[in-house]
């Protein structure tokens, strides 16, 4: 490989940006015979960037590049730098658009790239066309990739995916960097420009064919390509057509020819085939044909057309109303009527169906169940039976409390008896009652267990609220003072703090029956440990507890100073057993002291 100068300085530093670290070199140019084979460079460059950068396995990197000549890329070289550690690279070749790159035209994997040298690999063949920006594209893995740039009057970009397998087919950018000449190229066959073909006037006509009815009208539009004039004459076998390329299909059946010929050379035209049909019979029917209603009933009716794109119809009933869409309304009177749809294309095409219509029958209503014993506040479910119409809809009324639109009675706060009504929807004049006794209902009384209780910071403590009175025993449970916290269960846990908390009971059916406990959080226990000094100088002290007598003991604070010590953290209900050893300026440790023992209340 032949390089440039021998004699350069080297001058080093680095710059972090974003993902990547840049250090600069000194900067190298490589002659082409260094290939052997001098290659033919379609686009990029052959000389060693300056820069030494990187990207992290599965991410890749592309460089704007301008095709030098046309021709195919057939082959891409990078240059790796002596860092290299990826196992493999990928090199690619995308399209530009606007000023990104945008599709994949080729590429390759090296699956053995030699670090500090150019590595080249063959390359699917993709035509470039000179001054045509492309963007050249690099991607390492199983490693980090070190190759050299320089900074331009460009960007590079990295891809938006940062676990890439090989170069995508559409790239996304991620983030934009100076350093955009890279140590890349891609060489292949040179093509020599395609002389234009020769000039000559063709012409085609839109659409080819065509299917009208007499009378009927259709757009065509004549293509002229190979001359500036595009003018053309219309002509046709039947019917018209006009200037603009309007056709008029004549009154008879057939099959015509429309015809367009260049103006600019009359030997070039292009044709159309038009076929005429005969207008078809119109004909309508009516669905459905046979309706059996109740006076003031309704019923839908739908008209076909067919024969004509014209499907409006006109309707008409002998009795009763129909609207413009077809709804049919039956008079009050019993009897039969017809219905009829005339088409709006052709008014002597026509069709009926027959209604009959029979009286309404007579509506009748009763109630369940038509008496009912309440205490206050308790509620009956009350249901209405209609016969003689379909509207099976009723109103609710009661002479004291209330009741719903479904019929559940809730009974008033006073003993009485009480009327419950349901009146008729489709007839106000037929109704029924029913008759509610209402009792007053006995006193709720809610009471806690148990009443009160001292526990320690974040004990718990099961409740329980029993309901007198009241056939529903559900209570809410709040804590209405304090900081403490309680399920609905009725546990209560209590807070990390010593203060007074009151745990309430509700009762769900009267919210202003409710029974409370008191609850005292106790503040926590500690033992408070001292003993002789030593008679050495310069000693400190180590602190053991166990939970059986005679340990083992664990180390409960190391380097006291003092000849006592507190142990806050101890548990109510527990047995603690203390020993002391003394630690001399050299770290030797005496045996231990007599054993303490201290018994934590419970609170």
């Amino acid at each position: 490989m032949t390089l440039g100068p021998s004699n350069f300085h080297v001058q080093i530093y680095k710059v972090s940006q974003n993902h990547r670290s840049l250090v600069l070199l000194a900067f190298l140019v490589l002659a082409v015979s260094a290939f052997g084979q001098s290659p033919q460079i379609v686009l990029g460059s052959s000389q060693i960037q300056s820069s030494l950068d990187n990207n992290a396995s599965g991410m890749a990197e592309a460089f704007p590049v301008t095709a030098q000549k046309t021709g195919q890329v057939s082959s891409l070289y990078v240059f790796l730098d002596t860092s290299n550690t990826a196992a493999t690279a990928w090199v690619g070749l995308y399209t530009s658009g606007y000023h990104h790159p945008r599709t994949l035209l080729t590429q390759s994997i090296i699956s053995n790239p030699v670090a500090g040298q150019w590595n080249a690999v063959a390359v699917p063949p993709a035509q470039v066309t000179q001054g045509t920006r492309y963007w050249i594209a690099l991607l390492g893995l199983s490693g980090q990739i070190q190759f050299r740039d320089s900074t331009g009057y460009c960007h590079s970009e990295t891809s938006q995916q940062t676990n890439l397998a090989s170069l995508p087919g559409t790239w996304s950018t991620g983030s934009r960097f100076d350093t955009c000449l890279v140590s890349m190229f891609g060489a292949g066959a040179l093509t020599s420009p395609t002389p234009p073909p020769p000039t000559t006037v063709s012409l085609t006509l839109s659409p080819t064919t065509v299917s009208l009815q007499p009378g009927q009208q259709a757009q065509f539009t004549a293509a002229v390509t190979g001359t500036t004039n595009s003018a053309v004459n219309w002509g046709a076998s039947g019917g018209t057509i006009s200037s603009t390329g309007m056709y008029n299909a004549p009154s008879a059946a057939g099959t015509f020819t429309v015809t367009a010929t260049s103006a600019a050379d009359p030997t070039k035209s292009s044709s159309a085939i038009v076929t005429v049909a005969s207008q078809p019979q119109v004909s309508i029917s009516i669905s459905p044909t046979f309706s059996s209603l109740q006076t003031g009933g309704q019923q839908l009716f739908v008209a076909t057309i067919s024969g004509t794109s014209n499907t409006a119809v006109k309707w008409a009933a002998s009795g009763g109303t129909i609207s413009s869409t077809g709804m049919y309304k039956a008079p009050s009177a019993a009897g039969t009527y017809s219905v009829t749809a005339t088409s709006g294309a052709d008014p002597t095409k026509s069709s009926s169906a027959t209604v009959t219509v029979v009286a309404q029958p007579q509506v009748s209503i009763s109630i369940s169940p038509t008496t009912s014993s309440l205490q206050t506040g308790a509620q009956q479910l009350f249901v209405a039976m209609i016969s003689g119409t379909s509207n099976t809809a009723v109103t609710w009324s009661a002479s004291a409390g209330t009741i719903a639109s479904n019929g559940t009675y809730t009974a008033p706060g006073a003993a009485g008896n009480y009327t419950v009504t349901a009146v008729s929807v489709a007839d106000p004049t037929k109704s029924a009652s029913a008759v509610v006794s209402v009792s007053l209902a006995p006193a709720i009384v809610v009471r806690v267990s148990p009443a009160t209780v001292s526990m320690p910071e974040k004990w718990q403590q099961q409740f329980a609220a029993t309901v007198s009175g009241a056939s529903n025993t559900a209570v809410t449970w709040t804590v209405t003072q304090g900081t403490g916290t309680i399920a609905q269960s009725g546990l209560y846990t209590a807070p990390q703090a010593v203060e007074t908390d009151v745990v309430t009971a509700t009762s769900q059916v009267d919210g202003t029956k409710s029974a409370s406990a008191i609850v005292t959080i106790d503040p926590p226990h500690s033992v408070s440990l001292t003993w002789m000094p030593s008679t050495s100088s310069g000693v400190s002290y180590n602190v053991y507890r166990g939970t059986v007598s005679g340990g083992p003991y664990n180390l409960l604070k190391g380097g006291v100073s003092s000849t006592a010590y507190t142990d806050s953290n101890v548990q109510s209900g527990s047995t603690y057993y203390y020993v002391t050893t003394a630690v001399d300026a050299s770290g030797v440790q005496s045996v231990y002291s007599d054993e303490a023992q201290a018994v934590i209340p419970m609170p």
